[in-house]
């Protein structure tokens, strides 16, 4: 079980078949649904704040740490 609390929301989720074919084609040997969508939606944020990232740099409208700190009243100083 992946859930970090040890608890299970007893939840139901409506697919079609397709879909549902897919998502048990996906799991693992072993693996719950449980862990194989939460393997799923860690990938989905991952993937999306490296397209996040890149966007910024792409922008090239970043500034240091340290500037946005004092930008945005954080710094000790």
């Amino acid at each position: 079980m992946s859930s970090a609390e040890g608890e299970i929301a007893n939840k139901r989720v409506a697919l079609t078949p397709g879909t549902w074919a897919t998502l048990s084609n996906l799991r693992k040997p072993g693996q719950t649904f449980d862990d194989t969508i939460a393997e799923l939606i860690s990938e989905h944020q991952r993937k999306q704040l490296i397209a996040d990232l890149d966007e910024i740099d792409a922008t090239e409208k970043t500034v240091t740490w340290d500037k946005a700190k004092k930008g945005l009243g954080l710094s000790k100083t």
